[in-house]
């Protein structure tokens, strides 16, 4: 989902929260877990892919255009929300409850957009191991090859990524089941 739409629909959260509860401090680990999860995509910019440029337009570019090289995203992974869940039970905390809501309702948004713009499984991605084990090559990962795009900040913002073209087959292949063979 685009950056804009994640901010949309957490806004919604965080209001319907703030209705319900009153509580600010829920509705900041609402909108902590609905819309700044994405803290993690500028330190896979800045730390795994060496990028420099702060500036918003080029930090959006780069994502959009499919750019990006590793694909470490801690915050956006079954494993760390499985971990989170245990803690809340653990510890009866609503203030973590408030923030699985919002990082649950963030990462289900992602599964159903951004499955769009990849050929690999999306709902895969999101697990820490599997993008571990593919060494965090976003290229691998996610099967995308690099694309300019056309419009100003807030367009790409509220717009998002457009469908990307896949890699040829003979640069990232697909994974397929072992055929078994006969003798």
């Amino acid at each position: 989902m685009s950056p804009g739409g994640h901010l949309v629909i957490t806004t919604i959260a965080c209001a319907a929260t703030a209705a319900a509860t009153g509580s600010a401090a829920l509705t900041a680990a609402v909108a902590a877990g609905g819309f700044f999860i994405d803290v993690d995509h500028a330190i896979d910019y800045v730390l795994f892919d060496g990028q420099r440029d702060l500036r918003p337009q080029a930090f959006l570019r780069y994502f959009l255009e499919g750019r990006v090289q590793r694909a470490v995203l801690v915050l956006h992974s079954y494993e760390l929300f499985a971990l989170l869940g245990a803690v809340a039970w653990w510890a009866q905390s609503p203030l973590l409850l408030a923030y699985l809501f919002g990082a649950l309702m963030h990462l289900g948004l992602d599964i159903a957009f951004n499955g769009r713009v990849t050929p690999y499984s999306i709902s895969a991605f999101y697990s820490f191991g599997y993008r571990m084990a593919h060494r965090f090559d976003a290229r691998a990962l996610l099967g995308m090859s690099v694309q300019r795009l056309e419009g100003g900040f807030w367009a790409q913002f509220f717009q998002g990524a457009p469908a990307l073209e896949p890699l040829p087959e003979t640069v990232v292949p697909r994974r397929t089941p072992a055929s078994s063979s006969t003798s």
